[in-house]
């Protein structure tokens, strides 16, 4: 594609609002429940015989187990036992149930659940990837490998972190009615320089190639663009029917040339001056670029503007929520070291240092291929 347009930026008006580093990795909501469940860890207390019971085997043992197991099958036979999550796919003895796939499809955003949701391979593709993820633990654990000490220590490791996100969230979390309106109404002020969306140009053009260093083939171009030129700014002129005929963008050419808004910013430095001196509706000179000349007719000019409070209400409300739970993490992990004395023992870490590079020295260097 011949274009006038450099590569375009990202605007996001909310986005410049406020720069905001969330302490602890964003202070994620990470809710996990790989711990036993009480009413499991119960029913395995439950099930082991209690301190100075009869060993199984004995008459009295066997007696009271029979009537145990019939307390339980009467109680098991009263309460139905809850429905389990119908199957989406299954591999073996693994599955994906119903619920999980839910769960994954809830933290998409709508848009990709509509497009996965009409892409049966797609969802084909992930089901199976899940079965084979979930068949890989259990071999894992077949053979013991979650009984490592190095990943005991991974465990433990990840347990901290969750609690510590977790639990510094529900300490710092703000108020539900923070921030009120006001506050919202404060801040846009505030941002409004960052908020401000640049004036949009929408432009159409007809591109005449010339080959670098072809002096004939641009005086040719020039006496074709010249001659365009005319025949567009004429009373009658059709640039977009021009455009069609004579154009060699290929892109634009079947819209008559339309290259749609864009910025100023946007356009190629030939570009900037020629559309800075028309108004909407005028038709420029021919201009010269690397690729070849270009006639540019200016359609329309959206006018410099800042985004209405009710289109960035919510992005703000979010950024003020979170510059709040910074600032109140920041302060509790703070008053958290206050509480007490810290002492550090500088010989101590003097040592570990030395052991950790004494440990580095010993490691085998690695030979590398010639």
């Amino acid at each position: 594609m011949t274009t006038i347009l450099k590569s375009p930026t990202t605007l996001r008006a909310a986005g410049a609002v406020l720069t905001i580093a969330v302490l602890a990795g964003g202070v994620a909501l990470m809710r996990g429940n790989d711990a036993q469940s009480s009413e499991t860890a119960a029913a395995s207390a439950a099930g082991k015989p209690a301190a100075g019971t009869p060993d199984a085997g004995t008459p009295a043992a066997t007696s009271g187990a029979t009537k145990s197991s019939a307390a339980n099958l009467a109680v098991a036979s009263a309460a139905p036992a809850p429905a389990k999550a119908r199957a989406i796919a299954t591999l073996g003895a693994v599955q994906v149930d119903r619920d999980e796939l839910l769960r994954q499809l809830e933290a998409l955003p709508p848009q990709s659940q509509a497009q996965i949701k009409d892409n049966r391979a797609a969802l084909d593709q992930w089901l199976r990837a899940r079965l084979a993820e979930k068949a890989l633990v259990e071999q894992a654990r077949a053979q013991g490998w979650q009984d490592k000490p190095e990943l005991q220590r991974a465990f433990r490791a990840a347990e901290e972190r969750i609690m510590l996100q977790t639990y510094l969230e529900s300490v710092s979390r703000a108020p539900d009615d923070y921030p009120a309106v006001a506050d919202l109404q404060a801040a846009y002020e505030r941002a409004k320089p960052q908020l401000t969306q640049p004036a949009m140009y929408r432009i159409s053009q007809i591109f005449l190639p010339v080959a670098p260093g072809d002096e004939q083939a641009l005086a040719a171009a020039r006496k074709q663009a010249q001659d365009l030129v005319k025949r567009a700014q004429a009373p009658k002129g059709d640039f977009a029917a021009l455009a069609r005929e004579f154009s060699r963008d290929a892109t634009t050419r079947e819209q008559g040339g339309d290259i749609g808004y864009a910025p100023l910013a946007q356009l190629t430095p030939e570009m900037r001056p020629a559309i800075e001196q028309l108004k909407a509706g005028q038709v420029s000179e021919p201009v010269r670029s690397a690729a070849g000349l270009h006639i540019l007719k200016l359609t329309d000019v959206r006018a410099a503007s800042v985004a209405p409070f009710e289109q960035v209400k919510e992005e703000l409300r979010e950024a003020l929520r979170t510059q709040r739970q910074e600032l109140a993490a920041r302060a509790y992990l703070e008053g958290l070291l206050n509480a007490g004395t810290v002492s550090i023992d500088g010989a101590a870490l003097n040592a570990a240092f030395e052991q950790s590079q004494a440990g580095q020295s010993a490691k085998p260097a690695v030979a590398r291929a010639p």
